[in-house]
């Protein structure tokens, strides 16, 4: 359950290249990072997405149990996963090596219910229909190419599989003047601090600003999610600045 299989990706490549360089240096610090810049909320929200990923798994008789944590990072949502659902076994895909040996310190590796695969969300090296669901956290403003992204993600789970994104929200309510405020440029600099104090000006935080700023609205990603084949819905928190993509396969 150890291995550490290298698939090719189909992403824009620059832009792989420079998620690899940047998370490799920031891998053994990202946790405490993440927790700082975001102040702690990064735990409630997975715990609601993948609550509302699996909250008819008793009423279908147990039918979910493999699941694929697309951009798995340290794998907290992994992890997650198998403390609500018992018994599933979890595949987490990552283009950044170092970033899969932290996830390997999670309770669910331990059991031996999390194994890891070295790739590209656009282009899997699974089979059609493999996955019963399929998940990712704070990973979709990293997509850069959303239609086949999507369409391949559709392909490989199973019919009436499901599917859930936990990503920032945009453009979402009312506030989301403040939301861009608050996400673009508050935790933004929250972890570009956090980023210099703790790796002592060795690791670089460039990427949420500028993923954010390009990112779709809830409604924009309910369309791609559609066009890719899925029935979807999302639920939107903390005044919209979070967002939980649903989707199943029709």
């Amino acid at each position: 359950m150890s291995n550490v299989t290298l698939t090719m990706g189909s992403s824009d490549p620059k832009y792989v290249n420079l998620v690899k360089s940047d998370f490799s240096v920031l891998s053994e610090s990202y946790d405490l990072i993440n927790n700082f810049m975001s102040m702690g909320t990064d735990r409630q929200f997975r715990y609601l997405a993948i609550k509302n990923l699996i909250s008819n798994h008793s009423e279908n008789n147990n039918q979910f149990t493999t699941f694929i944590d697309i951009g798995t990072g340290t794998g907290h949502l992994g992890n997650e996963l198998g403390g609500q659902l018992p018994g599933s076994f979890v595949v987490g895909l990552d283009v950044t090596k170092s970033m899969i040996e932290f996830a390997k310190n999670r309770d669910i590796y331990k059991n031996g219910l999390f194994n890891f695969v070295l790739g590209d969300a656009a282009k899997t090296p699974f089979r059609d229909s493999s996955f019963d669901g399929g998940m990712s956290g704070f990973v979709g403003r990293h997509f850069t190419n959303y239609p086949s992204t999507l369409s391949e993600h559709h392909r490989i789970l199973r019919k009436n599989g499901r599917i859930m994104m936990l990503e920032m929200g945009r453009r979402a309510t009312k506030f989301a003047f403040l939301i861009d405020v608050y996400v673009g440029m508050f935790m933004s600099l929250l972890g570009k601090l956090a980023a210099f104090l703790i790796t002592k000006g060795n690791a670089p935080f460039r990427l949420l600003e500028e993923t954010y700023a390009r990112f779709y609205s809830p409604e924009e990603l309910k369309s791609l999610y559609q066009g890719a084949g899925f029935i979807t819905r999302y639920k939107l928190g903390l005044l919209g600045s979070i967002v939980i993509m649903l989707g199943k396969k029709k």
